[in-house]
């Protein structure tokens, strides 16, 4: 039987026996071709002394065609797994399982090998079991996960963060921000005359008016790192890293303007459409400076009192509180 070549830098010496598929005992050659399982075995030189019906089919091949053959040189793409397996067992390593996908279905290879009398690798055994359902079940369970995980950050209204998603952004932006000096933003958007609003025109007309206030306001939150979301209510939160006081206020405008724009009827306000009041705040970050619940508050209540002295001005504008860090009024939070 002529062979197709094989790299000969494998570190082991050529096999001393030259056996095929023929070879295999009867007995041996039946019991392989009758367990559920593919199974093929390579010698040193990474030549197919046997293949089963299974493994051949997964192959693309007949047995015929593989009988003999070089694997590395007829699947090039498994060549470096199958040099680590040999590498491994050249060294003693076990051969752990892997998971490969090939052909549109996933298989789990197991391996192991036989070693002739100087202790040198003789033959690769390996063993395939189409995995595809298993694979499937449990990438459904992982997209279950995420969306559960997502469903716990999310508020379902408006497709924003909700509390606990604003919560973990906050913290993990206040981090960043003391841990490398730089500012952060915080800004408390309050619809203007809401109550007045759904009592005029319904709850249903309240929701469609949210979502579309949320869609203008994430607009102006995409960067990396941006976190929008609805506090409750009426109140939403913008999280804006590498911020300062000039590029926060900037947003809340861009913001205002863009609610003002939606040009949404409200009769009970003065200003005869929909608008909203912002209160804006900055951690000017500071390294070593502790960031917990207490921080995360001070911010809040911040963003609550410019908040406040934005609708004491009149509503439909925004205002600017600096961050005290020993401020000890009443503050919103994120606990319910």
């Amino acid at each position: 039987m002529v062979r197709a070549a094989c790299p000969e830098d494998t570190g082991f010496p050529e096999s001393r026996h030259d056996r095929s598929s023929a070879d295999v005992t009867p007995v041996f050659g039946r019991f392989f071709e009758s367990v559920p399982f593919a199974f093929c075995i390579l010698d040193r030189a990474r030549h197919v002394v046997f293949i089963n019906r299974q493994m051949a089919a997964i192959a693309g091949h007949t047995v015929e065609e593989l009988d003999g053959a070089c694997a590395t040189t007829m699947f090039p793409q498994l060549g470096p797994m199958l040099e680590r397996c040999y590498r491994f067992a050249g060294h003693g390593t076990p051969l752990p399982d892997i998971r490969i996908y090939w052909r549109s279905r996933t298989y789990l290879l197991s391996f192991s090998v036989t070693y002739d009398a100087e202790g040198l690798v003789a033959e690769l055994l390996i063993g395939a079991m189409d995995i595809s359902r298993e694979a499937r079940i449990e990438a459904r369970l992982r997209q279950s996960r995420r969306q559960l995980l997502s469903s716990l950050r999310t508020d379902h209204l408006t497709g924003l963060l909700n509390r606990n998603g604003l919560a973990s952004a906050l913290s993990r932006e206040l981090r960043c921000s003391n841990r490398e000096e730089t500012s952060m933003a915080l800004l408390l958007v309050d619809v203007d005359y809401f109550k007045n609003y759904n009592d005029c025109f319904g709850h249903l007309a309240g929701d469609r008016c949210l979502v579309a206030i949320a869609r203008e306001i994430a607009r102006w939150g995409r960067r990396a790192g941006d976190a929008v979301g609805r506090f409750g209510g009426e109140e939403f939160v913008m999280v804006l890293p590498d911020t300062d006081a000039a590029g926060a206020l900037r947003v809340a405008e861009n913001c205002r303007i863009a609610v003002e724009r939606l040009s949404m009827t409200h009769p009970e306000s003065p200003f005869g459409r929909i608008t909203v009041s912002i209160g804006v705040t900055v951690n000017d970050g500071r390294r070593g400076k502790p960031v917990d619940a207490d921080h995360a508050a001070r911010c809040l209540g911040a963003a609550d009192r410019a908040l406040y002295e934005a609708k004491d001005a009149g509503r439909n504008t925004m205002r600017f509180s600096h961050l005290s860090e020993d401020h000890e009024s009443a503050s919103p939070s994120f606990n319910p």
